[in-house]
């Protein structure tokens, strides 16, 4: 197969917040994902409502972002993950959920262990305290691990969010 791109650019939607106004979903498929274009390394969802999975990188970096944000809130951000049987590279091994507010915000990163949760969904999250010195109303963030170089695979992604405090 013949690649464009050896990254996934997750489409653009228009995201609605659940029926409190307070929490946007980010479904798997609207995610970017680096090295998501080859599928050598990531099955991306065909439709909405599937999780992304790993197959196997040294590199992970799966990112979104948000507009439309207060920069005077709290926000948290995350994702909705689960880790297959055959999952490897993941046991005492960090991974990072970054988030900042506008592009030139500064990045703050929350240490995450997976430690092997099985099938078992669960969620990774990070925090971005009101007061930061941009009023650019959108929020970045991603899930990392791009410095061991350890090779990882396993892991499903069903869906990032973007919770108002």
């Amino acid at each position: 197969m013949v690649y464009n791109s050896p990254h996934y650019k997750g489409y653009t939607l228009t995201i609605p917040k659940d029926k409190d106004g307070r929490k946007v979903i980010i479904p798997a498929k609207a995610l970017n994902i680096v090295w998501g274009g080859d599928d050598r390394y990531w099955k991306i969802p065909e439709k909405s409502g599937m999780p992304a999975e790993l197959l196997q990188v040294s590199w992970l970096e799966v990112t979104a972002s948000v507009n439309g944000t207060d920069h005077q809130k709290n926000y948290e951000v995350g994702f909705s993950v689960s880790l297959k049987d055959d999952a490897f590279g993941w046991n005492n091994s960090p991974v990072y959920i970054m988030v900042k507010r506008g592009k030139e915000g500064k990045f703050s990163a929350t240490k995450v262990l997976f430690n092997g949760n099985g099938k078992q969904r669960f969620e990774i999250s990070g925090k971005l305290k009101k007061g930061d010195s941009t009023t650019d109303p959108n929020i970045y963030f991603g899930l990392y691990e791009v410095w061991s170089g350890k090779w990882r695979g396993g892991l499903q992604i069903h869906h990032a969010y973007v919770t108002e405090e």
